[in-house]
């Protein structure tokens, strides 16, 4: 027995969910909606048009297609993109200011700001991002770049921040907006999701836009559009985690001088000059940030788990470069372990061990960031009926019940891209694409909910379950390996993606010795 759910759309099935008598899964979507048009954005929005593409030459080839009516006989009869900033390039798009708001503590999704969480910068328009100054890569060019765009030869190994936004545009011009007057491809920029429910009446994701370039309260500034499919595509740098310690909380009443910050929010050494500091956090920020004061700053102090405290990191894992590496010899930062409270009354922050320091004026929190989607209800109406609801999909540091850290279990209309840590990003989107594209036009049968849910229960014994490292390359050769089985059970045995391969042994080879590679170029 089959049972078939559609949705029936001006005579065109644009949702479709083919439940196999093993309880497998087949599902067709052909409205994307895709959030975000930074680096995991542009990669979707690639695949899906190139989808459409391919199937637009086999038919033109067998003169079949009507360019009149073209989008409508197309995989994806729409492929609108949603970016709130002024410009697509997510991450990559540098403000020489930053307005962020962020509670004390903000330490899980429920403590996260939800609206009005940061500001234009009132320079260049744009949304902040965590772009310092002088940041430069922690991954050599050839090893983050896409699959067939190359970064220029002159640039050097490890690019600073200009270089990445400009090879960033560059992709999205040649591979993306090349494609804009495609009658089924939008990009929305200055388009923020505001609020984003499964309906279970239309079968499909109904999203409320708000059009940032308008006038607030006029009648074009908010409208509401339906999708088949949701892919998220903004990252994890929009909510910063502060931890919560003993007197964090009364800190700036009791001493309003001392600055509180994120690592979000630092963009020059200079602003720093003869100022006190603690930094907060000892991976890629908090240490290249430390470096950068130890030239500039009176004092720096910074704070780092155990690992970090004593160097045991494993350097084909981590991406961050090694503390105290590259620092003024004259100044170096002192290093302390984990906060144990904030002493308002004895003027003092008190470490682990009793050691203590004076309260600082300023203290720079390189903690991270929580994993928040504040347009999503944190509880997804499930597409299939359980004895249980299922948890929300988030608490701030995991994202939870996900197959194959990517479609949303008990809806996988909803897709989630790059939630796994310490990974090369780039990459890592164009396979969760070129899957998440195969799985919507319902050539990979996805196994039942019970089993992907069995699955991810499995992933989760695992220590760190969520932080990948060089378990990329097994991860990006399995999302192809589906997607190739599945295309050979369906008579093409001869499969093989346009620009996607299994992982090269030389691109292997520089992943793991980054961390060499970098010390050896730019001496820390």
């Amino acid at each position: 027995m089959r049972i078939i759910m559609a949705l029936a759309n001006d005579e065109h099935q644009t949702q479709v969910t083919d439940i196999e008598e093993d309880g497998a899964l087949r599902l067709v979507a052909r409205q994307i909606g895709i959030v975000g048009a930074g680096p995991a954005g542009l990669a979707a929005a690639r695949e899906f048009i190139e989808v459409n593409l391919s199937a637009r030459g086999k038919a033109h080839a067998n003169s079949s297609l009507d360019t009149a009516t073209s989008s409508q006989c197309l995989p994806f009869t729409s492929i609108t993109v949603f970016e709130r900033n002024n410009d697509v390039g997510g991450v990559w798009n540098y403000t020489p200011d930053a307005r962020c708001h962020f509670n004390l503590p903000q330490d899980s999704a429920a403590h996260a700001i939800g609206q009005g969480y940061d500001e234009r910068s009132p320079t260049t328009g744009g949304f902040p991002t965590p772009l310092y100054d002088n940041l430069r890569t922690n991954l050599p060019k050839d090893v983050m770049q896409f699959s067939d765009l190359a970064f220029p030869e002159n640039l050097p190994d490890f690019p600073d921040r200009h270089a990445v936004h400009k090879y960033i545009h560059a992709f999205a011009d040649s591979k993306v907006l090349v494609h804009k007057e495609l009658p089924e491809f939008r990009l929305c920029l200055n388009t923020e999701v505001v609020d984003a429910v499964y309906s279970t009446e239309q079968s499909q994701w109904v999203c409320q836009m708000r059009r940032l370039d308008v006038d607030a309260d006029s009648d074009a500034e908010k409208y509401t559009e339906a999708f088949d499919a949701l892919l998220i595509c903004t990252g994890r740098v929009s909510h910063p985690y502060i931890p919560d310690v003993p007197g964090l909380e009364k800190l700036a009443s009791k001493f309003p001088n001392t600055k509180v910050m994120h690592s979000k929010e630092y963009r020059r050494a200079s602003d720093f000059a003869d100022k006190y500091v603690l930094i907060v956090g000892g991976a890629s920020s908090g240490t290249d940030i430390s470096r950068q004061l130890s030239y500039t700053a009176r004092s720096v102090h910074i704070s780092v788990s155990d690992d970090r405290l004593v160097q045991k990191t494993d350097t084909s894992l981590t991406l961050s470069p090694e503390l105290g590496a590259g620092c003024n010899p004259d100044n170096p930062p002192l290093r302390h372990p984990r906060i144990k409270a904030i002493s308002t009354e004895n003027n003092q922050v008190v470490f682990t061990g009793g050691a203590s320091i004076p309260i600082p004026d300023v203290i720079i929190y390189a903690t991270g960031y929580l994993s928040v989607y504040p347009f999503l209800r944190n509880s997804i109406q499930p597409l299939f009926p359980a004895e249980e609801a299922p948890q929300p999909l988030t608490d701030g540091h995991a994202v939870h019940d996900l197959y194959k850290y990517l479609l949303y279990i008990h809806n996988p209309f909803l897709s989630i891209f790059g939630v796994p840590s310490k990974v090369v990003p780039f990459p890592l989107f164009e396979y969760q694409a070129m899957f998440v594209a195969q799985v919507y036009q319902g050539k990979v049968r996805l196994p039942s909910p019970m089993q992907m849910e069995s699955m991810w229960q499995n992933i989760l014994k695992n220590a760190n379950p969520y932080v990948m490292g060089m378990k990329q390359v097994d991860y990006e050769n399995e999302l192809l390996a589906i997607v190739a089985s599945a295309a050979s059970t369906a008579g093409d045995g001869n499969y093989r993606h346009s620009r996607l391969d299994y992982v090269s042994e030389q691109w292997i080879d520089r992943r793991k010795h980054t961390f060499e590679l970098r010390k050896k170029y730019l001496g820390y």
